[in-house]
């Protein structure tokens, strides 16, 4: 008896372990992978031979193809198809670095994710003070933003740069193109791309009044004093306000004291609260379920589907290499009555800065106040690398797709509830608050 019941304890051991080894297989859980290495940039003007390009473009081709959700999430495959036969037209023969670095540019883009994307070298920029609002590109001097747009730089159209930038750089709504015009408009790279001749110091810079302004490479000032403030997290309270600067979604023992004092400034009667995501490009969600957490709160849960792969075994670690694996979201989630929470967000709060605004609108915790993000609500994102072995191109590529927490599909932007410019977004919040 004694023994049959060893027995029956063994194989129920057996049986436990197993399972455990199987939902270890099949669950997304990183155990460490390896990284792969940037490799040191080559000249632009570097000739690629024929067969250096199609070995570049296929590895490129191989490895988007073998990552990337797009292929396994029902997207249509039909505009894809006619980017990569473009791209395979486009890249037959002997070309420059630059060049193929453009065209693989350009391949990429069909994706509309902006986590999936060529390292590109930005290069010196022009100094061309500008913002882009309402459609155009106004042209700013030393009283701010003014009417007049730009409609051209060395007589080249305005819509060539724009149309440029929109064939190089992913979008996934409106206010990415937006972000992609206000950062790339100046770079040297872009220009040169667009076909501004570069080899030279002096550009004109022609507006919509018929007048002209002369403008020339950018030339930093000398470098002021450093700061003894380190850059990260920060607190601060501004009258009755609980202020988080949140500059990155970064889940460090800063955060975690930061999110101790938050939590027991509301335990001692604190009711509003500000986290300003401005400018905040993202990093680890659970930053942001950490500060809400921290007044009593709960977030709602992304789903998300999680595309295994031989490459992202290898970088994250995972014990599958092929295959996926689908997590419903969950849109179950906890207010705080008695907090008043405003989120600050612009064009530049990204990725899990972004989830942080979709918990706060799906999950009815508070209000979002600035510009809204460059990232839709449902995106890709979770990247790896992939260095090709002849240009020396650097590119990312997602193999993750979130799915947010209402399962609401549609929308590819998340519209703040007060919409204002990122420069008045604290005002308008700390008067919305009653701010004392």
């Amino acid at each position: 008896m004694k023994k049959e019941l060893l027995i029956g304890i063994a194989v129920i051991l057996l049986l436990m372990l197993a399972g455990a080894l199987i939902a270890l297989y099949k669950l997304p859980l990183s155990l460490g992978g390896k990284g792969v290495p940037r490799p040191e940039a080559l000249p632009d003007d570097t000739l690629l031979s024929a067969e250096q390009v199609d070995a570049d473009r296929q590895q490129l081709i191989g490895y988007v193809e073998s990552v990337h959700p797009f292929f396994v999430d029902g997207s249509d495959q039909t505009p894809y198809l006619a980017a990569k036969e473009s791209y395979l037209a486009e890249t037959e023969s002997a070309m420059t670095v630059r060049a193929f670095m453009e065209v693989s540019s350009r391949y990429l883009t069909v994706f509309g994710d902006g986590h999936t994307r060529l390292g590109w070298q930005y290069g010196d920029e022009v100094y061309i003070r500008h913002s882009y609002r309402n459609g155009a590109m106004h042209f700013a001097d030393d009283s701010g933003v003014t009417d007049l747009t730009v409609t051209a730089v060395d007589q080249v159209p305005m819509a060539q740069i724009l149309a440029t930038i929109d064939s190089l750089f992913p979008a996934e709504n409106e206010m990415a193109v937006a972000k992609n015009y206000d950062y790339y408009f100046t770079s040297g790279n872009l220009l040169k791309a667009a076909g501004v001749d570069v080899e030279k110091d002096v550009f004109t810079v022609t507006l919509s009044d018929g007048s002209t302004r002369e403008c020339r490479w950018y030339v930093p000032a000398e470098e002021a004093q450093a700061s003894d403030e380190p850059w990260g997290n920060k607190a601060r309270r501004d009258g009755d306000i609980f202020v988080v600067e949140f500059v990155e979604c970064v889940d460090d023992e800063n955060l975690k004291a930061i999110a101790k004092e938050l939590k027991e400034a509301v335990a001692n009667g604190c009711t509003k609260v500000i986290i300003d995501a401005r400018g905040n490009g993202g990093g680890s969600s659970n930053a942001c379920e950490r500060l809400l957490n921290a007044m009593g709160m709960k977030a709602p849960s992304y789903g998300m589907l999680v595309r295994f792969s031989p490459e992202a075994k290898v970088q994250k670690g995972y014990l599958r290499s092929g295959g996926s694996l689908v997590m419903k979201p969950d849109p179950s989630a906890k207010q705080n009555p008695d907090v008043e929470l405003v989120v600050l967000c612009d064009r530049y709060t990204y990725s899990s800065a972004t989830m942080l605004c979709v918990y706060v609108r799906d999950g009815g915790l508070g209000t979002l106040v600035g510009e809204a993000s460059a990232n839709m609500p449902n995106h890709y994102g979770d990247i790896t690398f992939v260095a090709l072995e002849n240009s020396h191109l650097y590119a990312s590529v997602s193999h993750k797709r979130f799915l947010r927490p209402s399962g609401e599909t549609e929308s590819r932007i998340v519209m703040p509830d007060v919409v204002t410019t990122s420069r008045e977004a604290y005002q308008a919040a700390v008067e919305l608050l009653g701010g004392e």
